[in-house]
């Protein structure tokens, strides 16, 4: 992979995460609790937050061990159980640590893919969905799934 690739994923994650914190900076405590449906479940703005904190934490994770060439996540591994427990397991956050915690982790995965080689970028590994996606792959599931929540979040909180 060249740097140009390099740069145009940067900026591709960049230009997802913005339009997602433009739409969340600003929300009061009643729109962060509405009601969101997004695949199997739903959960509150906040909860699609949270999900999306601990969804990148874990893919920075997967892109580490996949460079290390490590394959972490098995066979009979439960997305969905996943998904649930972690939202559960971050209840006490607010809103603005949230925020903050996305934040670390998008300094977190730059820092990541500043350190990946042109070999690192087709190294693969399983991903929580099952597939087997390369790092590259991985790059573009993370601002996917920011624009995924963020449409979710929008006709939530539509008129």
């Amino acid at each position: 992979m060249s740097d140009i690739n390099k740069d145009e994923i940067e900026e591709r994650l960049n230009q997802t995460r913005a339009a997602l914190l433009d739409c969340l900076q600003g929300l009061g405590a009643e729109e962060w609790a509405t009601a969101v449906q997004s695949e199997d479940a739903q959960w509150t703005v906040a909860d699609i937050v949270r999900h999306l904190a601990s969804a990148e934490k874990g893919m920075i994770g997967l892109i580490e061990q996949f460079q290390q060439g490590n394959d972490p996540v098995p066979a009979d591994f439960d997305l969905a159980r996943f998904n649930q427990r972690s939202v559960q397991k971050s209840q006490e956050l607010t809103p603005a640590d949230l925020l903050a915690t996305m934040d670390v982790n998008r300094t977190r995965l730059r820092q990541v893919i500043e350190g990946l080689s042109p070999e690192d970028w087709q190294k693969k590994g399983r991903h929580g969905s099952m597939r087997i996606l390369t790092i590259e792959e991985v790059c573009h599931v993370i601002a996917d799934h920011d624009l995924t929540h963020l449409a979710d979040i929008q006709k939530a909180l539509a008129p």
